[in-house]
């Protein structure tokens, strides 16, 4: 996918507790910008971290599994699990009817769309189509690693709600942006090697240690 390389730290180990619950805390594509940055900020991470992780997603690889076992949850049930970049990969129409058809408080489209993406979107998702069909979340760049994920969100071709909503915060707003400024007095940040970053960061949340904090599995989705 033309992404960078990095090294994926190992050695994590698997918690004992299993719990659907947990998923309340994983980010919502129906949260708000502010609840986007608490939920960041209880996991140690920052407004750039959910800006890098919302364009890269890798959209999350699950940044608030507390063990695989989160993630195995989150592939039987309706709900929004990031586990990769949003600039790669794709979503399904389930998240969009809402802000296609039934946005607050005005019960039609999402005025944050822009109106060349939003025919598409709705042909695409129409009112009785398949809720399961599925689009890219990159529009126009869905099986590419690049930075046209944070170009769209800035254009208002974001496909998710909750990646339009990075435009709704001075900060998260701000980083996006930088990506895309350059003056003489400052220098463009790279999008990869952040991404980098906030990935290993991302990584280290929650890990246990000591032999008698979680386990190895065997087999993935059993205890030993």
């Amino acid at each position: 996918s033309f992404g960078p390389f990095y090294k994926v730290e190992t050695g994590r180990r698997d918690g004992f507790v299993s719990n659907k619950s947990l998923a309340n805390r994983m980010p919502d594509f129906r949260d708000s910008i502010q609840l986007l940055k608490h939920k960041f900020f209880e996991k140690g991470l920052n407004e750039k971290d959910l800006v890098v992780l919302s364009g890269t997603l890798l959209s999350l690889s699950l940044f608030l599994s507390l063990s695989l076992s989160t993630y195995i949850m989150c592939m039987y049930i309706k709900i929004p699990c990031r586990f990769s970049a949003h600039t790669i990969g794709t979503t399904a129409c389930f998240f969009l009817m809402d802000r296609l058809y039934n946005f607050s408080p005005r019960r039609g489209p999402d005025p944050s769309i822009n109106q060349d993406l939003l025919p598409e979107l709705m042909d695409t998702c129409p009112p009785n189509g398949d809720i399961n069909f599925r689009l890219p979340i990159d529009h126009n760049s869905g099986e590419t690693f690049d930075i046209q994920i944070l170009e769209n969100i800035r254009n208002g071709f974001a496909v998710l709600q909750s990646d339009a909503k990075l435009m709704d915060d001075p900060v998260t707003k701000r980083i996006v942006d930088s990506y895309f400024r350059v003056t003489n007095q400052t220098i463009k940040p790279s999008f990869e090697a952040d991404f980098v970053h906030s990935m290993v960061k991302m990584g280290r949340i929650g890990v246990k240690t000591g032999p008698k904090s979680g386990e190895i599995r065997r087999v993935c989705n059993t205890f030993n």
